[in-house]
């Protein structure tokens, strides 16, 4: 039986956070495979008017097509992209279990994300196609903030301030019989919106691209400067 790895997102742009979840993922769960899935129309965000959805899924594929991932089996897949409409976690994993039948289906979740687990759509049905594995930010100077939940050694370094709540669902669902995991890694200094806002300045004539860099790949930066993309 093989372990394939699924990771979806937006990727708003992909950025170098997006690249050490993917490969703490696929190495810490020994994946046979990683799909990355960029979302068309993600049912908890509102659609950016600034990029396709073309070019986020591009951008994927230029990220982790590169040389470096040569020694991982990593796909891009555009299965949510060329769907019309809003892209459901649902559907797509229904969808990948079809491709690998007798395989185990690992899927990363976000801590944040994890917390409005109960409202994602059939989302029981979702937990039990799945090995649900979350990912949370470890923070050190935490340590030690969080002692009062059951399952707090394994959220009490993390930046999520809900990790109480986080631990109560965790317990619960594994009480239930269900499959979760969970995937510890550095947290990422700026967020998605912070990046897109700083390649807008710099598109305004700032023009600092060498700072950008450290947040993006340079194949992911060429390819924002040459379609222009987050500058309006």
């Amino acid at each position: 039986m093989k372990k394939i790895g699924v990771f979806g997102g937006t990727f708003n742009p992909v950025h170098k956070g997006h690249e050490q979840a993917a490969v703490d993922f696929y190495k810490k769960f020994n994946l046979s495979k990683l799909i990355v899935i960029p979302s068309n129309i993600p049912p908890h965000k509102q659609a950016d008017e600034k990029i396709l959805p073309a070019q986020r899924l591009e951008m994927c594929r230029i990220c982790f097509n590169s040389g470096k991932y040569q020694g991982y089996n990593i796909e891009v897949s555009d299965i949510e992209i060329k769907k019309d409409g809003v892209s459901y976690t649902y559907d797509t994993l229904k969808f990948i279990r079809e491709i690998y039948p007798g395989d185990e289906i690992y899927f990363l979740i976000g801590s944040d994300m994890f917390l409005y687990l109960g409202h994602w759509h059939r989302y029981r049905e979702l937990l039990e196609m799945c090995v649900f594995v979350v990912a949370f930010r470890y923070n050190s100077e935490k340590r030690g903030n969080q002692k009062n939940c059951e399952n707090c050694e394994n959220f009490e370094n993390s930046e999520n301030q809900n990790c109480g709540e986080a631990a109560e669902i965790y317990d619960s669902l594994i009480k239930q019989g269900y499959k979760i995991k969970l995937l510890e890694n550095v947290p990422f200094e700026i967020s998605s919106t912070e990046l897109r806002d700083r390649i807008y300045n710099n598109g305004c004539g700032r023009r600092d691209w060498a700072g950008l860099e450290k947040y993006l790949s340079p194949e992911v930066l060429d390819y924002i400067k040459e379609k222009k993309i987050y500058i309006l």
